[in-house]
């Protein structure tokens, strides 16, 4: 045992009898068995004797010891404590993570299982982007003002809310269970960030905040807090845009149990102009933002979401005999698992068009179903869904086929959506019970093979016959260190209208439909060689009874097939000094009146890279330019939330250019960016969607500074 782990009293008997031992060994032989036992004893009750007088004696001491001299003692106590190693048992994380300092994750809650492996990146290069839309993508569809309800340009990156449609425009910007980072971390990790235009008017301003601090109270065991806020005035009148989102979040990765549990909350306000009335006016750009005119002078959006969620799970060895092993990850073994969320959804839109307003009222067709004066159109949905799981591990979890997995879920909706005969007959929520199974496999082999495969049916409700196939593979070879990498994915599915597309009463619009079910095949591919930095992605769909907006905001159903064809290509290299980024999307769509897409997209960041001090600072200087070509991009429709198509006018064909300075200090990452730089050349054509512009020339400045002890 090592002399730290010994008491004062084990320390002295363990000399002492040693050194009576060694006595013996000499003389031994000269002596009776009997005389040697009765000889040690007496040394070892000595021996004791004298450890009790040395602990008296020490503690009469301790009493006569200074207050630092009693603080020093402790603090080499804790700095022992502190100094023993995190370590992480557990079967959830691969063992060649364990030992990272930060460790960060997606969660399945179908099976409480990995979904995917993050980056934690903090560097300049990383955090230049800050808009979800294009630190993932090569730009979007938005409302000019970050936190505003935007759409990926590129199909295959668009996400869409479960049963409460309206949300889809701002999910981006925030999580979902399924979406949300976890953490494990060896020592406490801080974030604080913002972002915006520090130097421009006050009515303009832009502010973007990001705060994040997570910690590890034990090894398994992790607590994180996270804020995001995203918005601004905006550069036009009634556009300003705040959007929030607040989680606290843990999880718990034990030897058996693994928790994933926590609360989001996302709060969105919007003032909503419905977009310019004359896009000539943003064209002559000698005209102030401010005296542009707009669509509707009094509306506004209003939208919160709450979640409550917990996915959990125990596992247990199955012995067949006394040589089998006692760990899951080596050997036949059972997870049992639940998973829990309590949701709710709010939408509110409101407006006020005088008589008078022949623009605002010309905006919606005239319609004035409800009241012909204002709007107040409410939508709001709770639900509750309940999954019970079980996975068979046959093998081992590092097997060919490592996990045969079932389940049973039940979804219990309550939706409230006016109708008229609320009127007369009183409020009445529209409730839904679905039930469904799925079940799935996965397994791997080596570091060479790793798949997984999902299948859901639903079995009751407005759900049931619907079909959900999800498929994944991971191929990796290494003719070179880092490896080349080929994942392959498959999706099918066919779905049920959810009742908001099937229904809606609101002031400007209804529509009461029997769609049928929309059904989506999607192969995707992508390629990436860490080395070379480089990689490539391929996407195909085919849509069947696709559901989109039409040019008045109406809801539709396409009725045929819908093809689209999508590849990119990301690869940056340097030469010397200068670095070279590029983002390349190219888009094929077979009705581009139903579903519009920018034929190519591109995302360029040209740089030259010094070091101001070394190792401590690093400095970019270079240009970030963000170009589509002409296509009839999406127009927005406050009272609705959704985007929908428009063949007024096409946009694009005019490179959006920021010149920036990107600073790396110590931990610390910082850009200073002068947007839109080249605004007149060749045209003043800047707009982010239909009738909504991007920003103007402006300053924009952003910090991201990690708190962290390496």
């Amino acid at each position: 045992m090592p002399a730290l782990q010994l008491t004062k009293r084990e320390w002295l008997e363990s000399n002492l009898t040693n050194a009576v031992n060694s006595f013996f060994c000499m003389f031994a032989p000269d002596m009776g068995n009997r005389t040697y036992k009765t000889v040690k004893m007496t040394v070892s009750i000595a021996a004791l004797m004298a450890a009790l007088l040395t602990f008296s004696y020490a503690s009469g001491q301790k009493r006569n010891l200074t207050k630092a001299q009693r603080d020093s003692i402790q603090a080499v106590r804790d700095s022992i404590l502190d100094a023993k190693p995190m370590y992480l048992e557990s079967y959830f994380i691969p063992d060649s993570l364990k030992f990272k300092r930060i460790i960060l994750w997606k969660h399945d809650s179908y099976l409480n299982r990995i979904s995917g492996m993050l980056k934690q990146d903090t560097t300049a290069d990383y955090n230049y982007h800050f808009l979800p839309f294009m630190k993932k993508d090569v730009g979007a569809e938005y409302l000019g003002v970050s936190g505003s309800a935007a759409q990926y340009r590129n199909f295959f990156n668009r996400e869409r809310v479960e049963d409460f449609s309206p949300f889809t425009p701002y999910i981006m910007y925030s999580f979902t269970k399924e979406s949300h980072p976890f953490y494990n971390v060896k020592s406490p990790h801080n974030e604080l960030a913002y972002r915006g235009t520090l130097l421009a008017e006050r009515a303009k301003e832009e502010s973007n905040i990001h705060i994040l601090t997570t910690q590890n109270l034990s090894p398994a065991l992790n607590l994180t807090l996270l804020y995001d806020r995203w918005g601004g005035k905006g550069l036009l009148n009634k556009e300003a845009t705040d959007n929030r989102t607040f989680s606290f979040t843990s999880n718990y990765v034990g030897k058996r149990y693994v928790m994933h549990g926590g609360y989001i909350f996302q709060s969105i306000k919007r003032d909503e102009n419905g977009g310019i009335i004359d896009d000539r006016l943003v064209l002559d750009t000698l005209v102030e933002p401010r005296e542009i005119p707009y669509n509707l002078k009094s509306a506004s959006n209003r939208l919160k979401r709450n979640s409550f969620f917990l996915t959990h799970s125990y596992g247990f060895p199955i012995k067949f005999s006394k040589k089998d092993t006692s760990k899951l990850e080596e050997g036949t073994a059972a997870y049992i698992g639940h998973s829990f969320e309590y949701a709710t959804y709010y939408k509110l839109y409101k407006d006020r068009i005088e008589e008078g307003d022949s623009t605002g009222r010309g905006y919606y067709g005239d319609k004035f179903f409800i009241n012909p004066l204002e709007s107040y159109d409410s939508l709001r949905l709770n639900k509750i869904e309940n999954r019970v799981f079980l996975k068979i591990q046959p093998w081992s979890q590092d097997a060919i086929v490592s996990n045969l997995e079932g389940g049973l879920g039940h979804k219990y909706l309550s939706y409230f959506n006016y109708r008229p005969e609320f009127d007369s007959l009183g409020t009445k929520m529209e409730r839904y019970n679905n039930t469904y199974a799925y079940f799935g496999a996965s397994g791997m082999f080596r570091k060479y093979l790793k798949w997984d495969g999902l299948a859901r049916i639903g079995l009751t409700g407005y759900e049931a016959g619907d079909i959900g196939v999800n498929a994944n593979a991971k191929f990796s070879l290494y003719p070179i260190r880092q490896g080349i990498h080929l994942n392959a994915r498959f999706r099918f599915e066919n779905r049920s209208p959810e009742p908001l597309q099937r229904y809606m009463y609101s002031n400007h619009f209804k529509w009461d439909n029997s769609f049928g079910k929309t059904t989506e095949t999607r192969i995707e591919a992508d390629m990436e060689i860490p080395l070379f930095r480089l990689g490539a992605t391929f996407g195909y769909s085919i849509l069947d009874n696709y559901i989109y907006y039409d040019r008045e905001s109406e809801i539709k159903q396409h009725n045929g097939l819908l093809n689209i064809l999508a590849a990119s290509l990301n690869y940056n290299f340097k030469l010397s000094n200068f670095h070279f980024h590029n983002r390349v999307l190219l888009q094929l769509t077979s009705d581009a009146s139903v579903l519009p897409l920018p034929l190519l997209s591109a995302n360029l960041r040209y740089f030259f890279q010094f070091n101001v001090v070394k190792n401590v600072m690093a400095m970019q200087l270079g240009a970030d330019v963000t170009y589509h070509t002409k296509y009839y991009a999406p127009a927005y429709s406050p009272a609705t939330g959704h985007f929908h198509v428009q063949d007024e006018r096409e946009i694009g064909s005019v490179p959006y250019i920021d010149v920036f300075v990107n600073i790396q200090w110590k931990k610390a990452a910082i850009f200073v960016k002068y947007m839109n730089t080249a605004q007149g050349w060749p045209t003043g054509d800047y707009f982010s969607a239909h009738h909504y512009t991007a920003p103007r020339r402006a300053f924009q400045f952003g910090i991201n500074w990690p708190f962290y002890i390496k």
